[in-house]
């Protein structure tokens, strides 16, 4: 079955999907819904500022257009639950107010904001009641108008047979819900029992494709001998402008020793951020230089990858190693003769975004690969380019601590190596969160530092704020360039070319830019020493995680630096977490916190559906575990994944009924 066979979906709405990386029915089926309405909730007047509720309500004054000034309109009504009024405003959404009639019936979906005892929604989503609505309806959010996509799901599954690759004997012992069933209870669910017991079976097995593929992947038979003494990382160590570590050399002789090993090494080295991770990757790399071998190190922006090639070249290239850079943006003779040196071997240390798994990619002898920042990727990304070398060893990086149990579950058997230990003389970070009258004194302040030439970043959760009261850098970026810290401001974000953020981020290093807005492309690896402050707007919208990881690039010179979280739009609960936050100071901590609190989303590395419905926790972590050993002793099953492998998703295959 093709999407264009789906009705009401037209050529437009085709590209649309296309856009968002849907092409095929599996895609389209796992795109899960954002949000719910559940259409037996009953309002009342416990309903807490922030929280975000779901109902179906009733139309009980039309809706009136006004216009606050120019380029500035709002539609207000007033939408009636089980005796409740509740007050909604849309602005600059003049057509919100076409399913607005008096006495119509909608479905709304938004945040409460509470004036005195009224409760209000500001920009909630709307759906009209269609006949067959029936307990919950979902809520995609997406280019395409949300009934249409649920139509085109509904399609979708009832012309195809959805094919798992876990055998129904095994899936039925494991307790799993057939899956074409469970992606129905997921889209379309009866009630709330049915949506949790069908997220959770499909959240198993999720997760069991993510351990079972990199266990069958991972074949740790060695044929290759790494022939140099552990002795000549002493050159490369003397090399370096400052003293490492005690725990970056510890962990640099247990890479060392894995490597010399009879087995391939599987490693995780987890470090806090800004403890030295990255010289240790290169020294690892130095090393497999000296065995007369090529390695690889893949990290996820392009910025961080160049500020790599940077640092390899200033230590690597004296001590007769050869390094190359192969990225996106790098012009068509760039790429030639990057491309060139990798096949000839001509260079040893190769460093590149994931332009380094292309198929036109060849390496003359790869044997050792370092994922960087591993969360970022998938486990398909991970294997491509271990499947560029013949039995290659590999080292995954991140400053998002993994919890044990998970770690062990994604990667199965590794090694893990810790770096706590942070380089002498860091500085302190103050992290607190600041209320709303505190923001224009909070700019002062960094107006002072811009002149004293330290550098702030200013973070928010996307480029365009949209509707929905999130603040985006284009929001930011204009007010700050109608202020008298106009001169000192740049932005960057993911739609623009590598170019255009390369060059930014040189005006931000050198000064030129002391003020840089930005959404979190910047949250791995940036290292500019002169960064004191950075600013993370709706802070409530980010895991503890990624916080610590935005919150990681100061710090990273002499002065003390701060963190300010702004949260104008959090639920008592997150407002508790972010308080607890504060008080946290190493990612460890903040690791196991996040992940008892939001499930296993932030380490997964799969590419995510919706917004995270299939939350991940222990128990799930352990059926996915034993599902996956029973996978593995099942050799008719292992074939089977394998053979999924060549989709970069959970389903099998889908077949026309």
């Amino acid at each position: 079955m093709e999407l264009s066979e789906i009705k009401g979906i037209g050529a437009k709405r085709l590209q649309a999907l296309n856009e968002m990386g849907i092409y095929t029915p599996s895609d389209l089926l796992l795109r899960f819904p954002d949000k719910y309405v559940f259409c037996d909730t009953a309002i009342d007047g416990r309903v807490r500022d922030g929280e975000e509720i779901s109902f179906v309500g009733d139309v009980v004054s039309p809706a009136k257009r006004s216009f606050i000034r120019r380029g500035l309109n709002v539609v207000n009504c007033t939408v009636q639950n089980n005796g409740v009024l509740v007050r909604c405003s849309w602005f600059n959404q003049p057509f919100a107010a076409r399913n607005l009639q008096l006495g119509s019936r909608v479905y709304v979906v938004g945040k409460v904001k509470k004036f005195k005892n009224s409760v209000q929604l500001t920009n909630p989503t709307l759906l009209t009641p269609q006949d067959g609505d029936d307990g919950v309806i979902p809520v995609y959010k997406t280019t395409i108008p949300s009934r249409t996509f649920a139509a085109a799901v509904k399609t979708a599954l009832d012309n195809v047979k959805v094919n798992s690759y876990i055998p129904s004997r095994l899936a039925e012992r494991y307790g799993l819900i057939p899956l074409q069933k469970a992606l129905q209870g997921v889209h379309a669910p009866r009630d709330r029992a049915e949506l949790a017991d069908c997220k959770r079976s499909v959240a198993v097995e999720n997760l069991c494709y993510v351990i079972t593929s990199y266990r069958l992947l991972k074949d740790d038979r060695r044929d290759f001998v790494y022939s140099a003494p552990p002795s000549v990382i002493n050159d490369f160590i003397k090399g370096l402008p400052y003293s490492l570590t005690a725990e970056q050399v510890a962990a640099a002789r247990e890479i060392i020793s894995a490597l010399r090993s009879d087995k391939l090494a599987n490693m995780l080295v987890q470090g806090e951020v800004g403890c030295g991770k990255t010289v240790v990757a290169m020294l690892a790399m130095f090393y497999a230089a000296k065995c007369g071998c090529q390695s690889a190190i893949m990290t996820p922006t392009e910025v961080l990858a160049r500020q790599h090639y940077a640092t390899m070249v200033k230590i690597l290239e004296p001590l007769g190693v050869k390094t190359q850079l192969l990225c996106a943006s790098m012009n068509a003779r760039q790429k030639e003769e990057a491309m060139f040196n990798i096949k000839y071997g001509n260079a040893s240390c190769i460093v590149g975004t994931q332009s380094l798994i292309g198929d036109c990619i060849e390496y003359k002898n790869l044997r050792l690969v370092i994922v960087d920042e591993q969360q970022r990727f998938g486990v398909n990304q991970r294997a491509k380019l271990e499947s560029k070398g013949n039995k290659t060893d590999m080292i995954v990086m991140t400053a998002t601590p993994i919890p044990r149990t998970l770690a062990l579950s994604l990667y199965g058997e590794l090694q893990q190596t810790e770096i706590r230990e942070l380089p002498a003389n860091r500085p302190k970070i103050h992290t607190s969160v600041v209320p709303s009258v505190k923001i224009g004194g909070m700019y002062d302040y960094i107006g002072k530092k811009a002149a004293a030439d330290e550098r702030t970043y200013i973070i928010c959760p996307r480029i365009d704020g949209g509707d929905d009261d999130v603040t985006g850098v284009d929001d930011i970026y204009k007010r700050l360039k109608n202020s008298a810290l106009a001169p000192l401001v740049g932005c960057v974000h993911g739609k623009m070319k590598d170019a255009e953020k390369n060059e930014v981020m040189s005006a931000f290093k050198s000064g030129a830019i002391k003020i840089l807005v930005s959404t979190t492309v910047v949250e791995v690896g940036i290292d500019v020493p002169e960064a004191t402050t950075v600013v993370v707007y709706d802070a409530e919208r980010f895991g503890l995680a990624q916080l610590h990881q935005i919150r990681g690039r100061v710090g990273r010179g002499v002065k003390e630096s701060y963190c300010f979280l702004i949260s104008e739009n959090g639920t008592p609960e997150s407002d508790a977490r972010l308080k607890d936050f504060c008080g946290l100071k190493d990612g460890f901590s903040v690791s196991e916190l996040d992940f008892n609190l939001r499930g296993a989303g932030d380490f997964v590395g799969l590419r995510q559906h919706g917004s995270g419905t299939l939350q991940i926790d222990n128990a799930i972590i352990e059926r996915a575990r034993a599902l996956s050993d029973a996978l593995i002793a099942d050799g008719t099953s292992s074939e089977s994944i394998i053979g999924s492998l060549k989709a970069p998703e959970f389903i099998r295959s889908v077949t026309m009924n």
